[in-house]
């Protein structure tokens, strides 16, 4: 199983970022390379993404700046990547991503979701402006650490 984080810092406050994240339906204006459009079909969102359609979903907690956006092809067979937006100061915000693989989830299916997600962090510096991207470029397996 693999387990990758990006970290991105952005120059603009944390409850705006925080707030712009949350609104699921901001997602194509940030993660544009995943989810083309939304479309709210019999009460749940649906995304259209290049790997076609997914059901999503977002909960999110302003106190805690976590958000838990869920995507899949069905509700039962959704991916989990939560999202943390934390307060570095005043006028700088940290966002952290993780990508964790799923049961199943073939490799380059994992790598395209990661790929998207650092496309997603690009577009949070254009749009905050400032700051930078932090990401590994390879990933470590829980064998690899002793954890299995």
């Amino acid at each position: 199983m693999n387990i990758r984080t990006i970290a991105v810092t952005v120059s603009a406050p944390r409850d705006t970022v925080f707030n712009f994240l949350a609104d699921i339906e901001n997602l194509p204006k940030w993660a544009g390379e995943y989810c083309e459009r939304l479309v709210l079909e019999r009460g749940r969102w649906w995304a259209f993404t290049a790997d076609g359609e997914q059901v999503v979903d977002l909960e999110s907690s302003s106190g805690t700046g976590v958000i838990d956006l869920r995507a899949g092809p069905l509700p039962e067979r959704m991916n989990l990547t939560p999202i943390r937006v934390l307060a570095l100061s005043a006028r700088r915000t940290l966002v952290i991503f993780t990508l964790i693989e799923s049961t199943g989830q073939a490799a380059d299916a994992y790598e395209r979701r990661y790929e998207t997600f650092l496309g997603a962090a690009s577009s949070l510096l254009r749009r905050f402006s400032g700051g930078e991207i932090q990401a590994p470029s390879v990933s470590l397996q829980f064998a690899e650490l002793g954890l299995n």
